[in-house]
């Protein structure tokens, strides 16, 4: 469902007066050390993560399939993957375009993106290997049709993201966000276990509501489809399972068979002999076109 966010400009006002959403956005992020240590240097985090990540999206194929059709696209646009990570949706959108920039930080991230795309055979394709922050709309990367963002807005300053990725816009935005709880009630009680109750809560981001009202604040209003995202991963072992979950989200934790044994109860036996992790994640795509 796509709802539209309608606000007198005397309510907004007031709204915005009594809640500055970016600093609270910003006091979130500041308080989780795992947050603060990947803004020193996200490209060295992501590439120590990237062979891990492409392993754990391999298989996805559903809510790839669904964030896709919810996209504006035409065979003649030219669009702007921010944070395109291993390619998930870059190299499909490279298929339905005239050509596609895929912009991460992590060049280790961008080399399996450049595989994948050399086995569907795409080059209408570039890669920019540079920080968002960092970024100089006309310089760095031109303007482009479309601009997109799946779960790559992790800034500390994501008011000044949002304004940058409006203006390397010509025609839509559209940004994939999680809503709700970062994660499904299985996966919080592992973070638990290898966090704590105090590095559990230092998890995640604020929600795809915040983003909104940030931008309802810069005068941009968007709209905000709702959905149920289908997300899978085929692995060989439940302990190969274990492996990649510690290197995304826990490197250095030592006690593998935790971890397994949370994934011995949590994956379903495929008649091939892999093992199948589904997660169900409530996700909000908000998006905006240019002018309207």
């Amino acid at each position: 469902m796509t709802i539209p966010f309608i606000v007198s400009q005397e309510e907004g006002i007031i709204m915005d007066t009594i809640i500055n959403w970016n600093e609270l956005w910003k006091a979130i992020h500041v308080s989780s050390r795992l947050r603060t240590e990947k803004d020193r240097d996200p490209g060295k985090i992501w590439n120590s993560k990237a062979h891990a990540y492409s392993r754990i999206t391999r298989d996805e194929k559903a809510s790839t399939k669904q964030e896709l059709s919810m996209l504006d696209l035409s065979p003649t646009d030219t669009v702007l993957d921010m944070g395109a990570g291993t390619g998930r949706l870059t190299v499909p959108i490279a298929g339905m375009v005239s050509h596609v920039t895929a912009l991460d930080a992590s060049e280790g991230m961008l080399s399996h993106l450049k595989e994948r795309m050399a086995e569907e055979g795409r080059t209408n394709y570039s890669c920019v290997v540079k920080r968002w922050e960092d970024v100089v709309i006309g310089s760095d990367i031109p303007v482009h049709d479309v601009v997109v963002a799946a779960f790559s807005l992790g800034f500390y300053d994501v008011g000044a993201a949002l304004l940058k990725l409006d203006a390397a816009a010509r025609r839509s935005v559209h940004l994939f966000w999680h809503i709700g709880p970062w994660r499904e009630p299985e996966e919080m009680a592992l973070y638990t276990a290898v966090h704590g109750e105090e590095g559990s809560r230092q998890v995640g981001y604020p929600d795809a509501l915040f983003l909104v009202n940030i931008l309802h604040g810069l005068g941009i209003y968007a709209d905000i489809r709702i959905y149920r995202a289908v997300w899978e991963t085929v692995y060989e072992s439940p302990q190969e399972a274990a492996e990649q979950w510690i290197t995304m989200h826990a490197p250095g934790f030592e006690d593998l068979d935790l971890v397994t044994r949370h994934f011995e109860e949590r994956l379903q036996k495929d008649d091939d002999g892999g093992f199948r992790e589904t997660s169900v994640r409530t996700t909000a795509m908000v998006s905006w076109r240019k002018g309207e």
